[in-house]
Formats: C-alpha cells, sequence, structure tokens
C-alpha cells in the first residue's frame, strides 16, 4: 500500500477535502493531491505534518491502514474536481430527463458553484451527533429563512403563457371581437389572470393590477364555464403539461358562478 493511498484513505476517514486538510497541515492542496494519486513522495517532516492534521499515528501513513491487498485506482479518484463534478451532473441531467440531455454551460456552472457551496454545511451535517430528522428539519428551516422571497411581479413573470404555449390553446377560444358590442379583454390576458389566481391560491380580490380588475378575470373564467369554453382549455393545458394537477386544478371544478360573484362579473 502507497503512502499516498494512506494518507486519502485517513482524509476520507475524517471526512476532510484536500482543501480543509491543506488549512490544517499547512501542505498546499496540490501537493497533497500528488501524493495521493502517487505522482510525487512526501518528506518525511510533510509526512509528519499531515498525520498531525489527520489526528493519526505517522505509522498509519508509513505502514498503511489495513487494506490487504492494493487495489486499482477507479477514474473518479484520478479526475480533476471540475471534471468529476461537471460529469455528475451531466449524468445526472441523462438519469433524470433521458438522452439526450444538454444543458447550458452557464446551467452547469452555477450547478458546480452551488454544489461547492454546499460541502461545509455536508460536512458539519455528517459530524453533527443529532438525530437526523432533527437535523433535517433544521436545514431546511435555515434554508427557509434564507430563500430570497419572491414577489409579486416576479410570479406574475414565471407564471405568463409563453407565446409558443399561447399558440397551442388560441383556437379554443372565441374571438375577442365579435361585431357587436365593445370587444372583450385579451384572452391571452384573461387566461393569465386566471392562471395566477389558481397557482397562488390569493382571493381575486389581490390579483395584480397588470390584468386590469379583478371581476373582469373572474367574471370572464364564469363565462367560459357556463360556454363549455374552459372544460376543453383545462383539458388541452393539463395534457400539454401547460398545467398539472398540482397546481391546484381540481379547486377549478369547485369554483363557481357564485364564486364570481364575490368578485363581480365583468366579462
Amino acid at each position: 500500500m502507497t503512502t499516498g493511498r494512506d494518507i486519502h484513505a485517513l482524509r476520507r476517514q475524517r471526512g476532510l477535502t484536500l482543501d480543509e486538510l491543506s488549512a490544517l497541515s499547512g501542505v498546499h492542496r496540490d501537493d497533497l493531491g500528488g501524493y495521493e494519486r502517487g505522482e510525487i513522495t512526501p518528506r518525511p517532516e510533510t509526512v509528519r505534518k499531515i498525520a498531525a492534521a489527520l489526528d493519526a499515528p505517522i505509522a498509519a501513513i508509513r505502514d498503511g491502514v489495513g487494506w490487504t491487498e492494493p487495489r486499482p485506482e477507479e477514474s473518479w479518484e484520478i479526475a480533476g474536481e471540475e471534471t468529476l463534478l461537471r460529469e455528475g451532473i451531466l449524468e445526472s441531467a441523462r438519469a433524470f430527463w433521458g438522452e439526450p440531455a444538454a444543458l447550458p454551460e452557464e446551467d452547469i456552472r452555477a450547478l458546480m458553484a452551488s454544489i461547492r457551496a454546499s460541502v461545509p454545511a455536508l460536512i458539519e451535517h455528517m459530524r453533527d451527533p443529532r438525530p437526523e430528522e432533527e437535523i433535517t428539519r433544521a436545514l431546511l428551516a435555515e434554508l427557509n429563512a434564507l430563500a430570497p422571497e419572491e414577489d409579486q411581479e416576479d410570479r406574475v413573470r414565471r407564471w405568463a403563457l409563453t407565446d409558443e404555449q399561447w399558440e397551442r390553446l388560441r383556437d379554443l377560444f372565441p374571438p375577442e371581437n365579435s361585431g357587436r358590442g365593445r370587444a372583450l379583454k385579451s384572452n391571452r390576458l384573461m387566461l393569465d389572470g386566471i392562471l395566477y389566481w389558481l397557482r397562488s391560491g390569493e382571493p381575486w380580490a389581490a390579483l395584480p393590477t397588470c390584468f386590469g380588475r379583478s371581476r373582469c378575470v373572474a367574471g370572464r373564467l364564469v363565462l367560459w364555464q357556463r360556454t363549455g369554453v374552459w372544460r376543453q382549455a383545462l383539458a388541452r393545458m393539463l395534457a400539454e403539461g401547460i398545467l398539472r394537477e398540482t397546481d391546484a386544478a381540481v379547486a377549478l371544478e369547485q369554483f363557481s358562478a357564485e364564486d364570481g360573484k364575490e368578485a363581480g362579473t365583468d366579462f
């Protein structure tokens, strides 16, 4: 068993990264990586520094830590940190979305930065003696406290139909201007308002002003339900993946004309 493998095994047992061991021992992380890969051999005084940082006797590094036979190096052990992270992210994407799984470079780099930032917390998690459920609750509470609150404008933008989605729905709705009387407000704007109300769970009165008067949006939903338009639109949105059952689509089945009267019924 090589000295490098002994250092690597002890470091992993202690739950330390190369950066952390470097800070504790005063040995540069690149040199530590070279020792672990067997590319260079540490001097005796360097071994003493590393052993002290790992809180292990020098013999544990010099004589081995219990393997009975050498094992081959795994590719992940000799791969660079960035290569390892990148391959792991792409493999996870392929497993989730299937082939092909193409992620934009900026998304990959953002995920890599997020993973690196989470490593210290994960190390602390492994060292935490509390029960797993208690640790999980504490972590979730901390994440919720740190997460920036999404304002109303952000939700309006995120939940708005894309041009492509609207084109797949447009034919279900009657024209806004039938040539008789005043023209109705934009079907797309009204639908965006209805979807916002549905997803937010807020009352009609809290509907953002960008959709116009809330009584107009609620009234359009009442009208579409009475004429059968909404049932067709809802079925297509669910089939196309524009709307999910978890977006509280069931709540719309319970929506009645009486609900619309609470907000008014301007069409």
